[in-house]
């Protein structure tokens, strides 16, 4: 990681503290997550198969624009249907009645289920290289009645095989080092649940009906999700809005954030959460409280935990 981008996660690191919620009391489980911005904004929920750092990009653009960003680093489990309890408790624990998710790979996965079984909860969607049904990964697994008893090493080394090799953009190259990294920081049982998971043999039922509030993000480039199951994604949801990265790779959310941060901003634009627009209307309304830059853009700032945040004081 160059020495810039090493600033801006540092930055969010140093910033952000990280939190976690315990759920249950026989079987405890911890759920690790980050959780900034507005509290009176309905938040987006980043849900992914990694760390609940991964998305520290989407926070360091997002959050001082006025969105509320969660990304979540879930507790193991090793079924859809436990794992969509979990989250729904995890909800519940941060009294969140509606939620928009973000979902990439398997957390792409979990969201479609859990917007299965919670519609009404779920505000909107954003699938990022994604799949909606598992049962390719379960025809190709033959250890996936092990994952639970294989040693740390062993599960990360299956999940790195899939991890991009050979010449890679820069860009790309340095996301990839970053996730090995971030691999590094997740237990055996974490790594266990997240295979088991994506390896059980299921998929979404139903998966068009009621479901028009979807934007589908997708690389163009080599991603480990077979083109035919995004393909399949496209199929199922037809009145899905499709962006298409020309680059990105399956980290896109890290390696191309711009762009990808840009479609997220447009796809909660469409369901009233525009939090910098609003700002700007209000302060032309007020030009005591009109603030902007050398180059006429406006200065934002939000409040959390005592701290104010500028979109200008973020390392770009």
């Amino acid at each position: 990681m160059n020495s810039n981008k090493k600033d801006v996660y540092q930055w969010f690191r140093s910033t952000i503290p990280q939190q976690r919620i315990s759920i249950g009391s026989v079987n405890e489980k911890v759920w690790k997550f980050y959780d900034y911005g507005p509290k009176d904004i309905t938040p987006l929920v980043f849900i992914s198969s990694g760390t609940s750092e991964i998305h520290y990009k989407q926070f360091v653009s997002l959050c001082p624009k006025g969105y509320r960003c969660i990304s979540i680093q879930f507790s193991p489990y090793d079924t859809i249907q436990g794992w969509c309890r979990g989250f729904d408790r995890f909800l519940d624990r941060l009294e969140l009645d509606k939620v928009h998710l973000f979902g990439s790979s398997l957390g792409g996965y979990l969201a479609q289920c859990y917007y299965q079984q919670k519609p009404s909860r779920v505000l909107s969607m954003i699938l990022n290289n994604t799949f909606s049904d598992t049962q390719y990964y379960h025809d190709n697994s033959s250890c996936s009645a092990m994952f639970s008893i294989l040693p740390e090493f062993m599960l990360k080394r299956i999940i790195l095989s899939n991890f991009p090799q050979g010449l890679l953009d820069a860009d790309i190259a340095e996301t990839v080092d970053f996730m090995v990294d971030q691999i590094e920081n997740l237990s055996q049982e974490e790594l266990a649940s997240r295979l088991t998971l994506n390896c059980s043999p299921s998929g979404v039922i139903n998966p068009s009906v009621g479901l028009e509030n979807i934007t589908i993000i997708d690389s163009l480039d080599a991603t480990s999700v077979p083109e035919r199951l995004r393909e399949e994604v496209y199929k199922y949801y037809p009145q899905a809005k499709i962006a298409l990265l020309k680059t990105g790779g399956d980290f896109c959310y890290i390696s191309r954030s711009d762009e990808l941060n840009v479609h997220i901003q447009v796809h909660l634009r469409q369901y009233g959460l525009d939090p910098v627009n609003n700002i700007s209307n209000s302060n032309n309304n007020n030009s005591n409280s009109n603030s902007s830059n050398g180059d006429g853009n406006h200065s934002f700032e939000i409040e959390s935990k005592g701290k104010s945040i500028k979109e200008s004081d973020i390392i770009q």
